[in-house]
């Protein structure tokens, strides 16, 4: 487990990460993008996650957040056009933009929000932590095999 100050950090940065988010917006996924396709079919490979999204939020939103993590690794290794590099720092923080970008989409299908509703939710700092806590679950995942 990450040391106090380490995950205050983390905190921190998600916060102003998610402020900066609200403030300028996001452009979002592919299949949302044209506000003209809005009322288009999510993909098949999308539609799958979102179900299997569903029934782990059933579970827990960890559970939730944790399929979220492993599915869109292997959908990032089927689809590498699917990372927004040009409006990111690092692939690392694309993948994080694809997740929440993923996980608004999910609650605007699930829950029938709009978009700022489902924003909103992401931005809670009650997710934003438990978002975080997911993230470390999966690297600590892909650091076990290397220590062994």
């Amino acid at each position: 487990m990450a040391s106090l100050n380490k995950q205050q950090k983390r905190a921190k940065r998600a916060k102003d990460k998610a402020k900066q988010i609200r403030m300028t917006g996001r452009k979002s996924i592919p299949m949302y993008g044209d506000p003209a396709h809005a009322t288009a079919q999510p993909p098949v490979y999308v539609l799958e996650l979102f179900a299997k999204l569903r029934e782990a939020e059933a579970v827990s939103r960890s559970e939730m957040l944790d399929t979220l993590l492993t599915s869109l690794s292997v959908m990032i290794i089927e689809r590498p056009g699917l990372l927004d590099l040009k409006n990111a720092e690092n692939e690392s923080m694309a993948a994080t933009n694809l997740a929440a970008d993923m996980l608004v989409d999910y609650r605007m299908w699930v829950d029938d929000m709009d978009r700022e509703t489902a924003q909103r939710w992401l931005s809670t700092p009650e997710f934003i932590k438990d978002f975080s806590e997911a993230l470390d679950r999966y690297r600590q995942t892909l650091e076990e095999p290397a220590s062994e």
